[in-house]
């Protein structure tokens, strides 16, 4: 008798980890801008999605309240209106990205959330507020 061979394990659904993630919300340019940066630098910036115009960067729960003050704290205050936003997770909201509203810009297999104790959120946060401030004065992406 064989045994049928092993499965792979199936990776979370948008809908799964949109709705057991809290997340980080920027355009889609500077997004895309700021991920290539972190990546070319070699840090982590778990799971994202893009939905129209938007990119939301998924992170662990309870790490989205403290982004505006951490963003004030790298300098980047809410007087420079930066397009950054936050959700926090709902489990039980029914407004999830299907997959048609909804693809990966980096998968979410195999790439852990950032959490609070992450300094890798740091970067992340820092990378996007500098993208964000780029797009709006013109400038090129920062390598």
């Amino acid at each position: 008798m064989t045994r049928p061979p092993p499965t792979a394990p199936v990776a979370p659904t948008a809908a799964a980890l949109w709705r057991g993630s809290d997340r980080v919300t920027a355009p889609l340019g500077p997004a895309r801008a700021a991920l290539g940066r972190l990546e070319r630098l070699g840090h982590r910036t778990g799971p994202v999605l893009r939905r129209a115009d938007r990119a939301a960067f998924l992170l662990a729960p309870g790490a989205a309240e403290p982004v505006p003050e951490l963003l004030r704290w790298l300098g980047w205050g809410p007087e420079l209106r930066l397009p950054i936003g936050t959700g926090a997770a709902h489990p039980e909201d029914p407004r999830v990205p299907g997959p048609r509203t909804a693809d990966w810009l980096r998968a979410g297999a195999g790439r852990p959330a950032l959490d609070l104790r992450s300094p890798d959120l740091l970067r992340l946060l820092d990378a996007l507020a500098d993208a964000c401030a780029r797009e709006r004065l013109g400038l090129p992406p920062a390598h």
